[in-house]
């Protein structure tokens, strides 16, 4: 427990610098429209810390915000602003209201709040995010949070009494956090860790945020600083590069820029044949491969010679004997879009 800017708190601090940390959301048992406890989502998923989610109808029970699960969209709520993880980094992106945006480059995603800090700054405003709800705004509630550091830490914080928003983005602002937003709170705040119930929830639960610790690396041992990202304007969706391979149609969703480290995704249509790789080269040289899809790596642009000279990322599919039976091409330059 600790005490910030006049806040009671209880917080977990995530060092997402762990290639062995993943973090995502989860819904309840039998999908979208479902509730369960607390305990017992903790104890199906078994994660290493857990905590309450995003706002959802209490009539219908369906999220307010857009959840991504492994990659997928699993449910869309076209509202608020989201916290998304990829392998390489977290964004906090400010949606759009009422339209889909392209979630390929995030592994993860959890869409609430209003906003609480963004870019270091205490900016719990609500205006355009899509909330009606009076209680949301209640001058004391319990409340539940999620932020990053600077240096990636991920900070997931509930309040021990009742508090304003203005008092917890102020508070998240204190602790660290360059970006933050609100999560559900009231009779939903829970919080969970190791073995330990540190906040149970009065009411049953539709989604949680779930931190879990794998025994392979899942993410990049250097990630990028956090970005805040703003697609309330507009958003373009990722470039995608497609081919034919047997009765497969493989798909790669591409960088947005050709620059830096940049996510890569490659994709079919159905399960690959046994003995069947992708293989993926950049400028004539083996980059990666793999034989199970979908496959997502972080393409680290910064060593090539560029602006002026023309790069190649060639993406393939090999049979069991080596052959390549499917193909396809993208010629770009550093600093290129698409």
């Amino acid at each position: 427990m600790r005490t910030i800017g006049g806040v009671s708190l209880h917080l977990l601090d995530i060092d997402l610098n762990d290639p062995h940390v993943v973090v995502s959301p989860a819904l309840a048992a039998g999908g979208i429209g479902r509730s369960e406890s607390f305990s017992k989502f903790i104890h199906r998923l078994n994660p290493a810390a857990a905590l309450n989610g995003t706002f959802f109808s209490k009539t219908s029970l369906r999220p307010i915000g857009d959840i991504v699960i492994d990659g997928k969209l699993v449910h869309f709520g076209g509202m608020g602003t989201a916290l998304a993880f990829t392998p390489d980094g977290v964004d906090c992106i400010r949606l759009p209201k009422s339209r889909h945006v392209d979630w390929s480059e995030h592994r993860a995603a959890l869409a609430a709040g209003p906003l609480l800090v963004w870019n270091g700054f205490a900016k719990p405003l609500p205006g355009g995010e899509g909330f009606g709800d009076p209680s949301v705004f209640a001058r004391a509630a319990p409340r539940t949070a999620a932020g990053v550091t600077r240096d990636n830490h991920l900070l997931l914080v509930t309040t021990k009494r009742g508090t304003s928003l203005r008092l917890l983005a102020a508070a998240m602002r204190d602790i660290g956090a360059l970006y933050a937003v609100n999560l559900d709170g009231g009779a939903s705040t829970g919080m969970w860790r190791r073995g330990r119930m540190i906040r149970r929830p009065v009411s049953r639960l539709t989604n949680i945020l779930c931190v879990y610790v794998k025994p392979d690396r899942v993410s990049s041992p250097q990630l990028r600083p956090p970005r805040g990202l703003d697609w309330r304007a507009g958003h373009r969706p990722r470039p995608t590069l497609s081919f034919t391979a047997g009765d497969l149609r493989v798909t790669a969703h591409l960088p947005r820029t050709w620059q830096g480290r940049q996510p890569l995704q490659v994709e079919a249509d159905g399960p690959l044949p046994d003995g069947w790789t992708v293989s993926i080269w950049l400028d004539e040289h083996p980059f990666a491969m793999s034989s199970e899809l979908p496959f997502e790596f972080v393409l680290d642009l910064a060593a090539l010679p560029g602006p002026g000279p023309k790069h190649s990322l060639w993406i393939g599919m090999l049979d069991r004997e080596g052959k390549t039976v499917g193909r396809a091409e993208r010629i770009f330059r550093l600093t290129d879009s698409g």
